[in-house]
């Protein structure tokens, strides 16, 4: 069984570096870019597009889960998909839903302004001027937000105790939905999301697919209940990845991030 072990792992990487380009320029971005300081801005030529970057861990990070393992795959009855994307972060999340579906009408949610901006170069600098990027958060009524902004991917609305706080305008997203009709809801908001899809619940029916980020709080209530119930009485069936797995979930280490757990919750009309 080692030996076993051994083999396998190395042929595995030459086999997908072989068959799968996504996973080739991976490893090429990651030998380029692998030992950058974090928080350091980058530049990236990636398949033809200049992709500029606040963090390169948080960017490879990223680009593998949406290039690689294609979590935002799926298929839909339109080459015209309208996709809202909340937490749209650098970009790549776009570029992604482009990639698969060049016509789509995708509407994007940046909150924090330092980030907006490599979403703006990275999306409309890379030709896709029918994209409609917001720069404000998603909630449940308009109003203005403490926001932490941590300088890469981890920026979220601020809590007791949070430092690199700024000021942010947010939209009731109700009024959004009232008005537009998406086929698929990408949420990945760093915990708004307990504020966030209860207040989408009358409009859960109109979506096809749903993928939800789900953040689980260090030390406050969890609300994975209610959002597998809103996804039930909707009709949609779910499945679950965890990005936090732990071989021995009762004993648990100190935690050193704000959540104790982190889920990648896909849902579509069963």
């Amino acid at each position: 069984m080692l030996i076993k072990s051994f083999f396998y792992e190395p042929a595995k990487h030459l086999y997908k570096l072989a068959s799968d380009r996504e996973y080739l320029t991976w490893c090429v971005l990651g030998t380029r870019l692998g030992k950058v300081k974090r928080f350091t801005e980058r530049t990236a030529s990636v398949h033809g597009w200049d992709i500029s970057m606040p963090d390169a861990a948080s960017f490879l990070s990223a680009y593998k889960e949406i290039f690689v393992n294609k979590v935002y795959d799926f298929r839909s009855h339109s080459d015209q998909p309208r996709i809202l994307d909340l937490g749209a972060n650098i970009g790549l999340s776009v570029l992604f839903f482009k990639t698969i579906y060049p016509k789509a009408k995708i509407t994007a949610f940046e909150a924090d302004p330092h980030i907006f901006r490599y979403v703006e170069n990275n999306v409309y600098g890379n030709g896709f001027k029918d994209v409609v990027l917001i720069n404000k958060a998603a909630w449940n009524k308009d109003c203005t937000l403490k926001f932490h902004a941590e300088g890469a991917d981890g920026g979220r609305v601020a809590e007791a105790g949070d430092d690199k706080l700024i000021e942010i305008e947010a939209i009731d997203i109700r009024e959004l939905l009232k008005n537009q009709q998406f086929d698929f809801l990408k949420m990945d908001i760093e915990g708004a999301e307990d504020v966030v899809f209860p207040a989408c619940k009358e409009y859960l029916s109109n979506f096809n697919y749903i993928f939800l980020e789900y953040h689980s709080k260090v030390g406050q209530k969890q609300y994975l209940a209610e959002i597998f119930g809103l996804m039930t009485e909707n009709g949609f069936r779910v499945d679950v990845h965890s990005n936090m797995y732990r071989k021995r979930p009762f004993i648990r280490p100190k935690i050193r991030s704000h959540f104790d757990l982190q889920l990648n919750i896909f849902a579509w009309k069963g």
